[in-house]
């Protein structure tokens, strides 16, 4: 999220992932950042025809130079797989990350996160981690959303768009891209 307000008022996200359910197959996200630090929008099930709010508030800004995290909070729709079973749900989340020092050798930099999320129809609380590791063009994120762990490597076509290609829950491919403006 770092640099996204700074430059560009709104934000699109789409992902398809053929092997998910309906509500989870297709899925867009439209975002307007009202400030620096608050991001409100909707995201988007075409396949479900479901349409919901969410939010992000930057709670804290991480400090470039020195050890400060940011902190983030928010709210959003999304699907989530208890016992098997995937269910739709408000959640709440909270998050902690910093852009750790760049590897010179490499010429990439790790940013670690973690938080919790609060899921309000199983009315259940679920780690959150990650790691990303941004190169000047791509990164490679990995996430671990409280039940399964996802991979992602995105590819920055321009200042404004970005591909990704996903392996959701180390089992579904799937294919996702981002257009600021």
């Amino acid at each position: 999220m770092s640099g996204v307000a700074n430059h560009y008022k709104f934000v699109l996200t789409a992902r398809w992932i053929p092997e998910k359910s309906d509500a989870g197959q297709q899925f867009m996200s439209l975002r307007y950042w009202a400030t620096r630090d608050l991001g409100v929008g909707f995201d988007y099930r075409p396949l479900i025809d479901q349409l919901k709010f969410n939010a992000t508030y930057r709670l804290v800004s991480e400090d470039p130079k020195g050890w400060q995290p940011a902190i983030l909070l928010g709210t959003s729709f999304d699907d989530f797989t208890s016992k098997g079973v995937q269910t739709q749900s408000r959640s709440y989340f909270a998050t902690v990350s910093k852009a750790m020092p760049n590897l010179k050798f490499l010429n990439i930099t790790p940013s670690p996160y973690v938080g919790a999320v609060w899921i309000d129809r199983l009315n259940e609380t679920r780690p959150l981690a990650g790691i990303n590791f941004a190169h000047k063009e791509a990164s490679l994120m990995f996430q671990y959303s409280g039940t399964d762990s996802h991979l992602s490597l995105n590819r920055k076509v321009n200042e404004k768009l970005s591909l990704s290609a996903i392996y959701w829950g180390m089992k579904y491919p799937g294919a996702a891209l981002r257009f600021r403006f």
